[in-house]
């Protein structure tokens, strides 16, 4: 079964960076250019609203969708 991991602004977003590590966010802003061409999302570290990121829609590992009350 292959994971949905389409998201809307206020859902949660887990993701892995760059470097290896693993975030979970609050998606503030869905970007059809977050940057360098690429769509992805702007949010803030779950648990510390003034540490905000970006990340691109290929990070995505998985979504916790606040209208469906679950992890998709």
């Amino acid at each position: 079964m292959k994971i949905d991991k389409s998201y809307n602004v206020g859902d949660t977003v887990r993701y892995e960076t760059f470097t290896g590590e693993l975030r979970t966010i609050k998606v503030t802003a869905k970007l059809d250019d977050v940057k360098n061409g690429r769509a992805g999302f702007d949010g803030y570290v779950v648990g510390d609203e003034d540490f905000t990121v970006w990340g691109y829609n290929a990070q995505i590992l998985r979504v916790y969708c606040k209208d469906l009350g679950r992890w998709k």
